[in-house]
């Protein structure tokens, strides 16, 4: 009865033991640090077998790093390729890429930009150029291309030190490269190749920043986008961009120019909304002084004329005066004739008389040329309405349908009394 236990026992220890060999050989790499110079052509066609498994593992390295949050705001990067002159590095370049790309995606820090195969595809004629270069001015056209936020290019060859694995991983948010050397045995090595993929990742790790979202709508469609010297595109934008402080640039042709200072924070999205201005020449009207005088002209004539302005008030006040200088002068002419010696005759000699005969025919017109005056004037100040009296003339431009322009003179002259 105990037969069954020990079988099943057996076949999981043997289950067990086969799991980590199958999967070392998945990477491709043998893991125990042991030399492997002799292989059967069986063998070499195992390892061929092992590298693509490597890739796939590399692939599902990406693929689990993309779906845990936030993946979608993660740096891009791509490896560009391995540089090998010899052909013992050669042999083994496959093995090299797969494991370096794996150990880059297996940090969780980034996301592929393209695969190998699609580097080589949009790089094109430069591909090769990129392949081999060492400097951040020829490492930032490939990087703009693929989108990568982090590129990598490795040369494998043979040096004074023995074999020699360099990295130049270029980071692209501050322009720069940063290098990276491994020495080993030989290509093959285990050891070599391991410790080639932990420098990798560690670099990564490094210089890997998460990306915030930058969203920019613009009321002009042909506005240009900018931050800094990095144009993001044209109207409404959406852009992945490194935290941190940039400048907002948004311009086009005949607008204002908008310009906005940003603190962008890892993982987040962030939007602005920006609405550009005519720039152009002002539309054609008349010009500012005569729009001034126009408009104190519609105040004064808002307010109506003062009485003062009104003649009639004068003429009345003029009137009141010619009365009272005639009573005035009536008044003079009483205590001139007395009588002197109590007959009940007033004493007064001829040129008396007709002095004080003037003096009294002169008051009564002034009485009655004054009160007249003053009484008709008064009745037309009380009767008869105040109306405005623009005092000035205006000349305002009058627009034609046809678009051409013309000036219309316009004198207004008038008054009330």
């Amino acid at each position: 009865m105990r037969t069954p236990v020990v079988c099943v026992a057996g076949l999981l220890a043997l289950a067990l033991a086969a799991g980590p060999a199958r999967a070392q050989e998945g990477l491709g790499l043998d893991l125990s640090g042991g030399d492997s110079n002799t292989q059967t052509p069986n063998e070499q066609s195992q390892d061929a077998s092992s590298e693509d498994a490597a890739q796939d593992s590399g692939n599902l390295g990406l693929d689990l790093s993309g779906g845990s949050a936030g993946a979608d705001l993660q740096p891009r990067f791509a490896l560009v390729g391995l540089d090998t002159p010899e052909r013992a590095g050669a042999a083994v370049a496959k093995r090299w890429v797969g494991w370096l790309q794996a150990q880059a995606f297996r940090t969780g820090r980034v996301v592929r930009a393209a695969e190998t195969a699609e580097v080589r595809q949009q790089l094109e004629s430069d591909y090769a150029s990129a392949l081999r270069c060492q400097e951040s001015s020829c490492l930032s056209g490939p990087a703009d291309t693929l989108d990568a936020d982090l590129l990598t290019t490795a040369r494998l060859a043979l040096e004074d030190e023995g074999w020699t694995l360099r990295l130049w991983t270029y980071d692209r948010d501050r322009g720069v490269v940063e290098t990276d050397v491994v020495t080993g045995r030989k290509p093959n090595d285990s050891n070599f190749i391991r410790e080639a993929g932990a420098v990798l990742s560690k670099r990564v790790t490094e210089l890997a920043r998460p990306r915030a979202l930058l969203k920019v709508s613009c009321n002009v469609s042909q506005a240009v986008v900018r931050v800094g010297e990095r144009m993001l595109g044209v109207g409404n934008v959406e852009a992945k961009l490194p935290p941190g402080e940039v400048q907002l640039i948004v311009e086009a042709d005949e607008y204002s120019t908008y310009t906005k200072t940003l603190t962008l924070a890892s993982g987040e999205t962030q939007e602005v909304s920006v609405r550009l201005e005519l720039n152009g020449p002002a539309p054609e009207g008349p010009p500012s002084d005569a729009v001034a005088s126009a408009k104190k002209s519609r105040r004064k004539s808002s307010s109506g004329p003062s009485i003062f302005s009104r003649p009639a008030l004068y003429t009345t006040v003029l009137g009141l005066a010619a009365a009272g200088a005639g009573v005035a002068l009536g008044m003079g002419l009483q205590g001139k004739a007395q009588d002197a010696n109590g007959d009940g005759v007033m004493d007064i000699s001829r040129k008396d008389y007709l002095a004080a005969r003037q003096q009294s025919m002169l008051s009564t017109a002034l009485m009655a040329g004054g009160g007249a005056v003053a009484g008709g004037s008064l009745l037309w100040l009380l009767i008869v309405p105040q109306r405005s009296t623009p005092a000035s003339s205006t000349v305002a431009p009058v627009s034609s349908g046809t678009g051409t322009s013309s000036t219309a003179l316009h004198f207004v002259l008038g008054g009330s009394f």
